[in-house]
């Protein structure tokens, strides 16, 4: 069987002006329309048929009746967005037909739902082969627009859809596609110039403007939540930056761009782990990449170092703290939870070690730049100074030498016994008249205040 329909057309016309009451002309007719998608002349000419001869064509009468409910179905499902019903339907109506030469419009339609299902892949393949059959063919050339918008790609798009309007002048769909492909290509120019001349919150102004184009445009839309990240970044406001980071990768899992921003703002953010994982999922998807790499090692140094006591943070600091922060930060904190302003306060003691122990590294520069740097301390950076002290240096000693006084017996003894400075000998200078009960208040060298109130 050479399966030419529509040449079998014309020879069943021919017969039946032979004979007009050739049954078995007019189902051969009926079932070549039918397989041409010509479904309203093959109901035409198979009614005919089985007025005359009810056996002749009762099979593809049936098949007739079947393909129209399931292209009926097509066109709700579609109306609804739901495409993989309406593939599912489509399918059905082809098994009624000939699946080698199925009509243009359906392949149409399969095309249109496989953009439906965001099968990016299998639309562009059917297009293409419904162009290599016409190219002049205006719904052809529309769904492959479609493609390129789908792409990202907005000059191709609208490319397609002006030779669309070439060959349909009356094209609205073409026409539409092609304005708004427009629009979000000169939003996103306009956002990526602001940019390049650092007007940040007019490019912000511009990609917000193009992502309000078109809500279902998942490819383009995840580009320009990136590029609107990276002014936010900018602009040092992270957590927003990380909220369009997330848009973007939730509407394409494999823009990587993304991921590398992301990571960017958590380190910035101080979330090391999440930034590991955005590096992890970069070098999985390029393994040979360097930079990705040492961005990698270096986010999992900076975990590694979150671990440890944050002696910045114990002094109320940044990382970029200079010396005279860290001596003004050190002053106040100490002679806030010293413990003789706190008495029998446990947690004040524990915090009046912390901050001994911050000063004692922050305040010497090797120290400080092994700590910044990620080096263990002998051992101490996790958990303080074991037995008390670094190095020998004991926190009551660190006090004595910043506000020019000895300690006496320090924790051990209670700062309140003979090593402390209600009483005892040991204590700063001036000895029982150093403190209220003595006699008077002394000021420490500098002319610092050492008056607790």
């Amino acid at each position: 069987m050479q399966k030419k329909y529509k040449e079998a057309t014309f020879d069943s016309r021919t017969a039946l002006e032979l004979d007009p009451t050739n049954a078995k002309a007019y189902a051969r007719a009926g079932k070549c329309q039918l397989n041409l998608g010509n479904l309203e002349e093959a109901g035409r000419l198979l009614q005919r048929a089985v007025e005359l001869d009810p056996k002749s064509a009762q099979r593809d009468y049936h098949s007739l009746q079947n393909v129209s409910m399931y292209l009926a179905q097509v066109k709700t499902f579609m109306d609804n967005d739901q495409y993989a019903l309406a593939r599912n339907s489509l399918n059905r109506a082809i098994g009624f037909i000939d699946a080698e030469q199925v009509p243009i419009k359906w392949r149409v339609m399969e095309a249109e739902c496989a953009l439906g299902e965001k099968n990016y892949s299998e639309a562009s393949r059917i297009v293409n082969s419904l162009i290599r059959l016409d190219t002049q063919n205006p719904d052809a050339l529309y769904l492959r627009a479609r493609v390129f918008y789908s792409q990202g790609d907005n000059q191709k798009t609208a490319a397609h859809c002006m030779e669309a309007l070439r060959c349909d002048p009356d094209f609205s769909k073409a026409r539409s596609l092609l304005k708004m492909s427009r629009a979000i290509e000169a939003q996103k120019d306009a956002g990526n110039t602001a940019f390049k001349l650092n007007k940040l919150d007019e490019a912000y102004e511009a990609y917000t403007a193009a992502l309000e184009i078109d809500p279902k445009n998942d490819h383009m839309n995840a580009r320009l939540y990136s590029n609107r990240a990276a002014v936010l970044q900018k602009q040092k406001k992270f957590e927003e930056a990380l909220l369009d980071c997330d848009k973007a990768i939730e509407l394409d899992g494999e823009f990587y761009k993304a991921y590398s921003r992301r990571a960017a703002c958590f380190m910035e953010t101080e979330k090391y782990e999440e930034a590991t994982r955005d590096y992890k999922k970069l070098i999985e998807a390029d393994g040979s990449n360097r930079e990705y790499q040492n961005l990698l090692r270096k986010a999992e140094l900076e975990l590694k170092k979150s671990l440890r006591k944050d002696y910045y943070k114990v002094l109320g600091l940044t990382k970029s703290a200079g010396e005279t922060e860290i001596k003004k930060a050190y002053r106040k904190l100490a002679l806030q939870y010293h413990p003789d302003k706190n008495a029998g306060d446990e947690k004040a003691e524990v915090r009046f070690k912390e901050i001994g122990e911050a000063y004692a590294i922050l305040s010497d520069p090797e120290k400080k730049a092994r700590y910044d740097s990620g080096v263990d301390l002998d051992g101490g950076m996790g958990g303080g100074f074991p037995g008390g002290g670094m190095d020998g240096v004991d926190v009551n000693d660190i006090f004595a030498q910043m506000f020019g006084g000895g300690m006496g017996g320090g924790f051990g003894g209670g700062f309140h016994s003979a090593g402390g400075f209600h009483g005892g000998g040991g204590g700063f200078p001036g000895g029982a008249g150093g403190f209220p009960g003595g006699g008077g208040r002394r000021q420490p060298p500098g002319g610092y205040s050492f008056h607790f109130g």
